[in-house]
């Protein structure tokens, strides 16, 4: 660029550095050769012999790093990447995140399966997936790399046109707990706090998912604990109302890989997403 634009400023503005950045490394780029491969005259800056005769081993260095940055793109573009995901996760972060991924590297076939976390967590540790979600308050296995996502809100919901509060809720014996496996991260955070506070066990419904369950609720069949993101619409369409508790949220969530190294670059480029 300094032999283009004979100016070490410009060359510095075109490159995005500062002026006494390139000259530096140029100044070192001549004292590991042992040769000049600038010169001033005339006020301008003049490419030396060596330096013309540098420049063709400079400009093929440069086409082969061009290469090696596309080989690696193609390869990051091809494969499998096989992904195990709760169904809450799947739905509000998950599955916006695959269509970016997708249209970035459209031949990446996905594999996209729904459990529990737990079982998330198991699948992983198998090597049937590269990538799993969940929801927990501790930290995952210490046999895998956890990368936090952050806390996830939590909300308990009744019926709008129910006027029920959290101590309402607490003294009825005949209110029903309605909600998920009881291997749910938040379902467990809920009845543990829920015992430890106020040594209080609901009468459970357990159901498959989140879209039973909340139907369930609308219907005045009980309340249920679930992600603010799961209930945001049903909030919004006055179907459901949050419902103040003392319960302190500890819920976040993981994405988790083992310690890859086949699928390094497929799995980074994923984990780049969040």
């Amino acid at each position: 660029m300094i032999s283009e634009t004979r100016n070490f400023s410009k060359a510095a503005e075109l490159l995005g550095y500062t002026q006494s950045n390139i000259s530096m490394q140029i100044k070192n780029l001549e004292a590991e050769l042992g040769t000049k491969l600038f010169e001033y005259q005339k006020r301008q800056v003049i490419i030396t012999q060596t330096g013309i005769e540098l420049l063709p081993l400079v400009t093929k260095t440069l086409e082969n790093f061009s290469e090696i940055k596309t080989w690696n793109q193609e390869v990051e573009q091809t494969g499998i990447l096989k992904i195990a995901a709760p169904e809450s996760l799947t739905i509000s972060m998950v599955a916006p995140m695959l269509k970016r991924f997708k249209q970035k590297y459209p031949q990446v076939q996905i594999e996209l399966q729904n459990a529990t976390c737990l079982h998330n967590e198991e699948t992983l540790l198998r090597g049937e997936v590269d990538v799993a979600f969940m929801m927990w308050p501790s930290r995952p296995s210490k046999k895998l790399i956890d990368h936090d996502l952050g806390e996830q809100e939590m909300v308990l919901v009744v019926p709008t046109d129910s006027k029920v509060s959290f101590q309402k809720l607490l003294n009825d014996r005949n209110t029903q707990f309605i909600i998920n496996e009881p291997e749910c991260s938040y379902r467990n955070q809920f009845e543990t706090a829920v015992w430890q506070q106020h040594q209080r066990q609901f009468r459970t419904t357990s159901l498959d998912g989140i879209a039973a369950i909340k139907a369930a609720v609308v219907n005045e069949l009980g309340f249920s604990y679930l992600p603010l993101t799961m209930v945001e619409n049903e909030i919004k369409n006055q179907k459901l109302r949050i419902v103040k508790t003392d319960i302190v949220n500890h819920v976040h969530a993981h994405l988790l890989t083992r310690d890859y190294k086949e699928k390094s670059n497929l799995i980074s480029e994923f984990i780049k997403m969040f």
